[in-house]
């Protein structure tokens, strides 16, 4: 009993002493926008990758897929996870739990091919591992050449100490290229010199950082939470670049004009306050909300395109089994929501900017054969719909109920469908003559319009399928009390995030389990998002399989400049 005694005190000693070491060991988590440019286009921050693991793996797609995949949901004891945090354990066990990730688009590089458009951002990962540089170096150089053989096939590496430990794999001469650099216990693979460069200046304080942005600050506090696996955001003045960068396209001009696209983006700066991005685990899958912040008097002058109508659910028979999206516009009065647009961007702009974006507004309609909206809309009903009805179909449809079809004919007759413009048909079996660029189809009350081709398409579609008997789409869009409504079929999507994953932990699939991915994809591959209007802007709410994290996986492709 005497030998008891002493023996249960040291083994207490020790007891506390481990839990003290454990404590002292455990990482204290930093500000990730400390490590990215204020000048940054694009941040996004991940602060615990194991939870953002734990959300993929515990999805209904993924576990439905597991027996396909033969992945089960990896399960860690609490002493397991703690151990690792506290840098006890596999290097990769340590890393995943410890690492905290930022991702950055520092610029973006823009050239044509036989008349397409390439954009290819310069984008860097940082990693704060929490992890000393000995144990760090040789994942981080493992991590380079495989993300360098995976995106490119084989590469050629050499490694390179300076200012930092570097290491950089290229194919094809220095065009493309994945480099990584050891800073301390930090962290940095970019697809260019520029991208690694600069994160790397901003550590060490010689530029400044994003978290100098005061509003990436007030954002950030007031829409994250302990749950939220992600959160992004772009500066109000960035947000203006990329409108300015994307609307020449829009209205059918090609990019590269300067001036125009300055233009647009001091009087996008008018109107736009930044955008800010969260993810969180929600019904078995990823929400995503985006809010795209506005001027305040911008807001107020959007309302009426936000006041909802009765339900009218009719309008299923014209959506075809097989759409591959469809937005769903309760506007109270079509014409009042449009007015109220076009009054919103007059609200803040001068004379001539307020022309182009009012042209802007118009191209939107005008790929449906509409021309003036304001002789248009009148004649229409909500709901409107935009629809891409099939897989095989380049643009979409708009499907809208007829309040005065006399009207609709004559407003269409004198602009766009004029002479061999377009034609109008009666019914679903009519057949739009491929020679003639617009095609307006009238059936059951309702008027559907768009490209000859794509009206074709549509047409087939419905015929072949008949009318929509999804139920689950059926069902959310009658539950959803939002203005606008969106689902689309991300079948090929989740597909690839599935693929990818599985590709860098070196495992394909068979053709077998390809197909079998595929039809347990099927059963549920819509995504469904709302779109509202809030005090603050524009707010969208996406639920889908795994959100914006499949887009993330999409930089790892090989070529991933984006067309």
């Amino acid at each position: 009993m005497k030998f008891l005694r002493p023996l249960l005190g040291i083994v207490l000693v020790l007891i506390v002493i481990g839990a003290a070491w454990l404590w002292w060991s455990l990482p204290s988590r930093v500000d990730m926008a400390g490590y990215a440019p204020a000048d940054s286009l694009v941040y996004v921050e991940f602060n615990n990758l194991a939870n953002v693991a734990q959300a993929i793996q515990h999805s209904d797609v993924w576990q439905a897929a597991a027996p396909i995949l033969h992945n089960k949901p990896t399960s860690q004891s609490r002493l397991g996870i703690a151990a690792a945090r506290a840098g006890v354990g596999p290097l990769e066990a340590v890393l995943f739990a410890r690492a905290q990730v930022a991702l950055v688009v520092v610029g973006m590089n823009t050239s044509e091919e036989n008349d397409t458009l390439k954009v290819r951002p310069d984008v860097a990962v940082i990693a704060e591992t929490h992890t000393s540089r000995w144990r760090t170096k040789p994942a981080a150089v493992e991590a380079v050449k495989h993300l360098a053989n995976f995106a490119y096939g084989a590469s050629m590496c050499t490694e390179r100490s300076g200012d930092a430990d570097y290491i950089e794999c290229t194919v094809g001469g220095a065009e493309r290229k994945i480099v990584g650099a050891v800073d301390e216990t930090t962290v940095v693979i970019g697809n260019s010199d520029n991208a690694v460069r600069s994160c790397l200046d901003v550590r060490r304080g010689v530029r400044p950082s994003i978290r100098t942005d005061p509003e990436m600050v007030r954002v950030r506090s007031s829409v994250t939470s302990d749950k939220t696996l992600g959160f992004g955001y772009i500066s109000p003045a960035n947000s203006a670049r990329l409108f300015s960068w994307v609307a020449p396209l829009l209205m059918g001009q090609a990019p590269g004009d300067e001036q125009l696209e300055q233009l647009l983006a001091v009087s996008a700066g008018k109107v736009l306050r930044g955008v800010a991005w969260t993810a969180s685990s929600s019904q078995g899958g990823i929400e995503d909300r985006f809010l795209f912040s506005l001027e305040p008097g911008v807001v107020s002058r959007l309302e009426p395109a936000f006041e909802t109508a009765e339900r009218d659910e009719n309008f299923w028979k014209l959506v075809p089994e097989g759409f591959q999206s469809l937005t769903i516009y309760r506007s109270k009065t079509p014409a009042a929501a449009w007015s109220s647009l076009d009054s919103a961007v007059a609200f803040k702009l001068d004379a001539l900017p307020a022309v182009l974006f009012g042209s802007l507004l118009r191209s939107s309609l005008s790929v449906y054969g509409i021309s003036n909206p304001k002789e248009v809309l009148p004649a229409l009903s909500p709901p409107l719909l935009t629809l891409k009805p099939s897989q095989g179909a380049e643009g979409s449809i708009l499907v809208a109920r007829v309040s005065d079809e006399a009207r609709l004919r004559q407003s269409l007759s004198q602009e766009i469908f004029k002479g061999d413009g377009g034609e109008m048909l009666e019914g679903l079996e009519s057949n739009p003559d491929p020679r003639k660029e617009f095609a307006a189809v009238f059936a059951d009350g309702y008027v559907l319009l768009g490209k000859s081709e794509n009206m074709r398409s549509g047409l087939v579609a419905l015929r072949k399928s008949g009318a929509n008997d999804r139920r689950d789409v059926k069902q959310s869009a009658q539950q959803s009390s939002a203005p606008i409504v969106t689902f689309s079929n991300d079948e090929a999507r989740v597909n690839n995030f599935i693929v990818t994953l599985l590709k860098l932990q070196g495992r394909q699939l068979s053709q077998d389990e390809f197909a079998g991915l595929q039809n347990t994809v099927r059963r549920s591959s819509f995504s469904s998002t709302e779109t509202r209007l809030n005090a603050y802007g524009i707010e969208r709410t996406t639920r889908s399989a795994f959100g914006q994290f499949g887009t993330f996986a999409s930089l790892l492709q090989s070529d991933s400049a984006a067309r």
